[in-house]
């Protein structure tokens, strides 16, 4: 009778044991399942966080892109060329960039007159006289240049002398540079109440920014 008392014993000292080992192998299963899934969300974090991060810094290159491709200028040039106009340049451009834009000069054109390798800048007039006036002596830079009309510092009476300007523009061109600041080209005159385009093409060739 004691004999099986122990045998019975010993049967459930093995089955207890048999549990607690299949326990703490299922215990260690979880928790190494737990570690990958912490590893696969932390990798996949990694890789969002990767791609927000180049993501930004594409956007960060096409901003510095378009920020060097919207640094332009407006330089006006007539005379003796093919097509006299306003022509839109990259701020670093040269005379002879501007040139050839408006298809080159005349066969009348003092080709050595104006210098070709020169840097434009914002709102300026270039004018290439003919070989007749330069012999002549009609043309002088000077002369031109004093013709026109100044609008960031023309008086009422000034601006009074551009076609199709009388005293209220004027005045209203006065108000608006002392209420903006300067006007950074001609085209900006514009922005003022009542001159549009068929007002500004009457006195386009007729002022200047300096």
């Amino acid at each position: 009778m004691k004999n099986k008392w122990y045998y019975g014993a010993f049967i459930l000292l093995v089955i207890v044991v048999g549990i607690i080992y299949v326990n703490s192998e299922s215990s260690v299963s979880i928790e190494v399942d737990k570690d990958t899934k912490d590893n696969v969300e932390y990798n996949a974090g990694a890789e969002d966080n990767n791609e927000e991060y180049n993501t930004d810094d594409e956007d960060n290159n096409e901003e510095d892109n378009a920020e060097k491709l919207e640094k332009t200028i407006y330089v006006h040039i007539c005379g003796e060329v093919v097509n006299e106009g306003v022509y839109t340049v990259k701020e670093d451009s040269r005379v002879y960039e501007v040139l050839e834009l408006a298809g080159g000069l005349t066969e009348e054109a003092a080709t050595d007159y104006v210098n070709l390798a020169r840097q434009v800048k914002d709102g300026e007039k270039i004018i290439f006289p003919s070989k007749e006036q330069m012999e002549t002596g009609e043309f002088c830079i000077d002369d031109a240049e004093e013709k026109l009309v100044n609008i960031n510092t023309a008086s009422i009476d000034k601006l009074t002398t551009l076609p199709g300007i009388g005293e209220s523009r004027a005045k209203l061109i006065i108000d608006y540079r002392e209420e903006h600041g300067d006007f950074e080209t001609i085209e900006d005159i514009m922005k003022v109440s009542g001159i549009k385009e068929g007002a500004f093409s009457k006195i386009k060739d007729s002022i200047i920014v300096k």
